[in-house]
């Protein structure tokens, strides 16, 4: 009955692992001290303006058209625009990212495979 036990015990703190191992890791930046100069807080409104434009074009080149794109980027908060500028690489027209997926499936299949074995033996 013991041996049981710890057969259900050992499985479930092996399933607690590989679920542990699948959460997002969290990155930590510093933030920026609060300025007072005016010309910062232009530049950063210019910068801003031009952000939206290019997100806004890009967009458009999924096959939005100028009226729809520039009311999804209106939307957007400007973090968010800044997010999608700096990596516009990454924007795909839609769905999730075809890499996490596929690592999410090796975790899942890897602990359904774990959890087999130590129920077989």
């Amino acid at each position: 009955m013991m041996r049981r036990h710890t057969r259900l015990v050992s499985s479930v703190l092996l399933a607690a692992l590989a679920l542990a191992l699948m959460a997002p890791l969290a990155c930590a930046a510093p933030v920026p001290s609060q300025t007072t100069c005016t010309a910062s807080v232009t530049l950063d409104e210019q910068a801003a303006a031009a952000e939206r434009e290019i997100v806004k074009g890009r967009l458009m080149d999924f096959g939005l058209s100028e009226k729809d794109a520039g009311s999804r980027v209106s939307l957007l908060t400007d973090q968010e625009v800044h997010a999608l500028a700096t990596d516009l690489d990454a924007v795909r027209a839609g769905g999730a990212n075809p890499d996490e997926t596929a690592e999410n499936l090796a975790y899942a299949y890897f602990v359904i495979v774990l959890v087999y074995a130590m129920i077989r033996s």
